[in-house]
């Protein structure tokens, strides 16, 4: 089985500033042309079936992609992207800084990142997206064994676990941009990267 992974385009809380995360927010329309200038290059990929993630930004994402080829779109929960920032989501970045200085300044709270296995307070940890995120696939896989090829649209956060736990990656991913894609192999639960466009990796 070939799988496709695709991350969303820009959405509005990457113009104001927001803490997105698991915050639902739809694309810019700046990010819906991208994914429009995406879909000559999607529709050649043969996909038979596309799982996405419940959250706008990527569910529109997915709509825009499939367009012309119409094919069945299934949303999966567990592919929403990780509540990394905990009570934060959602919330400008500069007033969050400002509210809650006397948290954000803590060591414990500094340089959180899904790499330093850190998450802010009521948030996701990394263990936890990674339980969820193997789960997801694996049932994802289970019910497309008939399928050769599908699409999973989902965000960063999720990308991150996939590359680290599953495909193996030992480098950390810098930079995901928007509507980049990963063409991945799957053999009988082996799992080789073909391809990459748009996933910045450490050197």
């Amino acid at each position: 089985m070939k799988i496709y992974f695709i991350r969303h385009s820009e959405s509005k809380d990457d113009l104001i500033n927001c803490y997105g995360g698991a915050s639902d927010w739809d694309l810019t329309e700046n990010g819906a042309k991208k994914v429009e200038k995406f879909r000559p290059k999607f529709e050649k990929f043969n996909i038979q079936k596309i799982y996405v993630s419940p959250l706008k930004r990527a569910y529109k994402t997915a709509e825009i992609l499939n367009k012309k080829t119409n094919l069945p779109i299934e949303k999966v929960f567990d592919l929403h992207e990780t509540n990394h920032y905990g009570f934060l989501t959602g919330l400008e970045k500069n007033l969050a800084k400002e509210l809650f200085a006397y948290l954000l300044e803590k060591p414990e709270y500094q340089n959180a990142s899904y790499y330093n296995r850190k998450s802010m307070p009521g948030g996701e940890t990394a263990d936890e997206l990674d339980k969820r995120v193997k789960c997801v696939l694996k049932n994802i896989i289970k019910s497309s064994k008939d399928l050769d090829t599908i699409a999973i649209v989902t965000h960063g956060g999720v990308l991150r676990s996939i590359f680290s736990t599953i495909l193996k990656e030992k480098r950390k991913i810098l930079d995901i941009k928007d509507v980049a894609c990963a063409e991945v192999e799957n053999n009988k639960g082996k799992f080789t990267v073909k391809q990459t466009d748009g996933f910045v990796f450490e050197k």
